[in-house]
């Protein structure tokens, strides 16, 4: 069976045998392709290699100058028109469930009638994105749309999602990038992951919160923003359910002014679900893995019905992890997730309501010392480490357990309208609710006062973004806006129920450590960008945006707490000389802490980012591209410390991102021995710079610094169907950096960029020309997909993928800094066999995976401790080891069993 999409033109779009190029057109077409005012009907008809019609394809045409898309579906009989095309040179695309997707170039003026014809696809695909994609949704990008993106943008489909795993989340599903490296403690959805992405990082896991500025990479899901504008996180456990995936689509570096939000210094990471499609399906899957972990998961689609076409989806998992403690504890872990979309298409444009509801919550373990170091479990005589007590060892239950939980909830509207021939509107409405609830009951390492946790800190965000695209003959124009407002509420108490404290009672005894600070955040931008494209083969992309960001605080504790019996709490407020505590001369002396501000204020900054990207086509499969952006990003708030809390709000600088890079693309439908084809590669330079870099190490201890860092490195990636049986991926990045500067004891607006009398004064410590931690020296991902068959039908599938990360620089709780100590790089080798059947016209599928086949034994995240974490565990608690290194161990093997169904 050929694995080749051939398009044929009743007009003279001829491939000759072994060439890669249509042959070239005329002058006077070209000449006529050139006039804005010509503009014809394209039409034809779309079949199978038997000339079987094939209705509900989605078909779609680029405009090659202007890079407007039109959508269609074909009719029962096959058949597609699109009216008033104009002359310039397109992209059609037609992409139908169980078939290979078809891209052609083409030139409206010759050729009028486009018919294709459609192979079945090689491979079998997910149950969960069964259906062809209505063309209003968000399909999965062509490979040959992929090549008209500026910039470098991966697509991650679904054999890549699930090379990550059965059960894996949201964070995992980033692995496979170029240049990612995801850190955290569990194998599941349901826990806490940080990415970091070329070196700039989000989310949050483990002992540390941050090692670059925090919250400096977008997330959207399906296009709207879901980083908490104000601290700027993204929560990875709020997306616990991979199957419920479309697709990724990684954009590296800040992007176009139209397409950035406010946390994309780095890059951004936009997670596509499962979108509505043309005909109806449902779909389920179960899955069964070690540790007692079950997921099930659903999919369904109503198809389009009177121009309606919605799709709902979910799942719930839950599960011990590998991390076992001597009791048997299992740091237990659940989840569940649920996500409903509508559409409606009609003659110019579309309208799509969306809601989104994810719940996850697990045990968060100890990190846990790689050598002995007369740490002993408490009530044993067992020397607490991973040489010693089991690589994957945690402490018990009743000496330490806390439980994290995280959710958000969503609701958005989107509209499409296209208000003439050139031009068209775009708005999209949302709410959004992200809550972080941790509760620890059980401490043995954090003994008196603050043994016991209640975090409950929350946000309630509202946002509106308007576009309007205006289609002129050498320019494309964007122009619009967004406005996002938040309130975020800090809420949190450290204590101990013996001292008359609750957490869930919100009551502060003596030794209490408490906050509740209110953030009124509110982020305003517009921006405007040109695409000029002087010929269709080079488009120029001037673009500016203008930033605002106000922030208003106050101090909400002592009206959101009461206070037990004898309790005299204190405050700070860095407005105040130190020692001038307003509390002491009405209360006393001070016997509990308030870790917010007593003073009340507000600062606004503003910021103007001017960006340039250019992008040359000199043949059909060949893309050259470059672009330099300037991005601002507000700080992080929130925490124990930090802006308007810890830092006098004077301090508040806008951090700056500086982004430069330069690629290639390449994208081959026929060529010799690897056929159907596409693979990038770009270099890229990145300067982050007046970063806020607010630490809690191990201990609990906030640490204020500040730093500018640079990073530069090349990305690469390469997907292959050389046979119809075929499939492979490689993601590979190798990549450098350092600290320009790293200051503690302050921001670099209080301390300066270099060592200098005022600020050593101040407490200020430099640590320059250190490299930035947790940033792999390289990262490479590779994997194969071979069906084997019989008489045409797909038996088995089996298919193996490999992950392995570089060497990695550490960080140290001694000095609250980078050091130069390395951790050793890390690879698994995966396996996983797919069995398709069908049983009275009803499809199952059988999959079996096993992750780890080697069992290696790595960690995934190390430190070096000061010794404090775990001093009370030590032999001479008043005078623990320090300078050891603590770890997050990788999962052993693996293996996950799952069924699915599909009609």
């Amino acid at each position: 069976m050929r694995r080749s999409i051939i398009a044929t033109l009743a007009v003279a779009c001829i491939f000759s045998p072994g060439s890669y190029r249509a042959l070239a057109a005329t002058p006077a077409a070209a000449a006529a392709a050139a006039k804005p005012e010509v503009y014809v009907t394209v039409h034809g008809k779309i079949t199978d290699p038997s000339g079987a019609v094939i209705p509900g394809a989605a078909v779609s045409i680029t405009d090659l100058s202007t890079n407007r898309v039109r959508n269609t579906i074909s009719g029962p009989d096959g058949s597609y028109t699109f009216d008033e095309v104009a002359g310039h040179r397109q992209l059609i695309s037609i992409v139908k469930s169980g078939f290979e997707t078809a891209s052609q170039q083409f030139s409206p003026v010759l050729q009028q009638n486009v018919n294709v014809i459609l192979y079945l696809a090689p491979l079998a695909q997910s149950v969960t994105v069964k259906g062809t994609i209505n063309p209003e949704a968000t399909p999965v990008p062509t490979r040959g749309q992929v090549m008209l993106m500026p910039g470098t943008v991966r697509v991650i489909d679904r054999k890549e999602i699930e090379a990550s795993g059965p059960v894996a989340g949201g964070a995992q599903m980033v692995q496979s990038t170029p240049g990612a490296n995801v850190m955290g403690y569990g194998e599941t959805g349901s826990t806490k992951y940080t990415i970091i992405l070329n070196g700039i990082q989000q989310g949050w896991a483990g002992e540390a919160t941050s090692f670059t500025g925090p919250g400096s990479l977008g997330i959207t899901f399906d296009g709207v923003p879901v980083a908490d504008p104000a601290t700027g996180q993204w929560q990875s456990a709020t997306m616990p359910q991979n199957l419920v995936m479309q697709n990724l689509q990684v954009t590296y570096g800040p992007g176009q002014p139209m397409n950035r939000w406010y946390t994309d210094v780095g890059g951004r990471v936009d997670f596509v679900p499962v979108q509505p499609t043309v005909g109806h399906h449902l779909s389920v899957e179960g899955t069964e893995g070690p540790e007692g972990q079950q997921n099930f998961a659903f999919v369904g689609n109503t198809g389009e019905f009177h121009g309606w076409s919605t799709v709902i989806g979910g799942g719930v998992g839950r599960g011990d992890s590998y991390l076992q403690g001597p009791d048997g504890f299992g740091n237990h872990s659940k989840n569940g997730s649920i996500f409903g979309k509508t559409l409606k298409t009609f003659s110019r444009g579309s309208l799509a309501f969306g809601a989104f509801y994810a719940k996850s919550g697990g045990y968060r373990p100890t990190v846990i010392p790689t050598t002995d170091q007369g740490l002993l479990i408490p009530g044993t005589n067992t020397s607490f480490s991973q040489a010693t007590s089991g690589y994957y060892t945690v402490l018990p239950y009743a000496d330490y357990n806390k439980y994290d939980t995280n959710e958000m909830a969503m609701v958005y509207a989107r509209e499409h309208m296209q208000l003439s021939r050139s031009m068209s509107l775009e708005n999209l409405t949302w709410y959004n609710h992200i809550r972080r609830f941790h509760h620890r009951t059980e401490d043995a390492l954090s003994g008196g006062p603050q043994v016991d946790e209640w975090n409950n800190p929350h946000s309630n965000i509202f946002g509106e973004k308007i576009n309007v695209t205006q289609v002129l003959p050498l320019n494309t124009i964007n122009f619009g806006g967004y406005l996002i407002h938040e309130l975020y509420d800090t809420r949190n108490i450290f204590f101990n129920p013996a001292d008359g404290a609750s957490g869930q009672n919100q009551v502060v005894g003596t030794g209490s450590k408490f906050r509740s600070g209110y953030f009124d955040q509110n982020n305003v931008t517009f921006y405007a960008q040109d695409d000029f494209h002087p010929i269709p083969q080079i488009h120029v992309i001037p673009g500016v945006r203008v930033d605002g960001f106000n922030t208003n605080y106050s101090d909400q504790a002592f009206r959101d707490f009461s206070f037990a019996p004898g309790v005299t709490p204190s405050t700070h407020c860095s407005l105040y000389p130190v020692g001038a505590d307003p509390f002491k001369n009405v209360l006393g002396t001070p016997n509990a802490t308030d870790q917010g501000s007593i003073c009340g204020s507000h600062e606004s900054r503003s910021a103007i980012e001017p960006s340039i990207d250019v992008t040359v086509t000199p043949k059909q499969w060949l893309t050259l591209y470059g672009g330099y952006d300037t991005t601002y990003r507000s700080p992080a708030f929130g925490g124990g410390g930090g802006l308007f809390q810890k830092v006098n709000p004077q301090y508040y600088i806008l951090a700056e991102g500086k982004y430069a890079q330069i690629g290639a693309k390449l994208h081959f439908v026929n060529a010799p021995v690897l056929h159907n084809f596409i693979t990038g590669i770009n270099y890229y330079h990145n300067v982050y710079a007046n970063q806020e870099i607010d630490v809690e190490t191990a201990a609990g201890v906030e640490l204020t610094s500040g730093g500018t860092s640079a990073y530069h490195g090349v990305d690469a990636f390469f997907d292959a169907d050389p046979t119809s049986q075929l499939h492979f991926f490689v993601n590979i990045a190798g990549e450098a950096s350092q600290f320009n500067t790293y200051v503690t004891g302050g921001t670099l607006a209080e301390c300066g960029s270099s060592s200098n009398a005022a600020g050593l004064a101040a407490g200020c410590q430099y640590y320059n020309n250190l490299p930035v931690s947790y940033i792999p020296n390289y990262t490479f991902n590779t994997g194969v997909y071979y069906a084997i068959e019989y008489n045409h039908r797909e038996l088995i599938e089996p298919r193996l993928w490999l992950t392995s990360t570089g060497s990695q620089h550490l960080w140290s709780n001694n000095t609250g800094a980078p050091v130069t100590n390395t951790m050793p790089s890390y690879t698994t080798l995966n396996l996983g066999f797919n069995a398709p059947v069908t049983f009275h016209k009803k499809s199952f599928n059988l999959k079996l995976d096993v992750m780890n086949v080697a069992n290696s034994e790595y960690n995934q995240y190390e430190y070096i401790s000061s010794g404090g974490y775990f001093s009370s565990i030590a032999s001479d608690p008043n005078n623990p080891p320090s300078g050891y290194i603590n770890a997050y161990p990788g999962a052993p093997r693996s293996i996950y069993g799952t069924i699915s169904y599909s009609f």
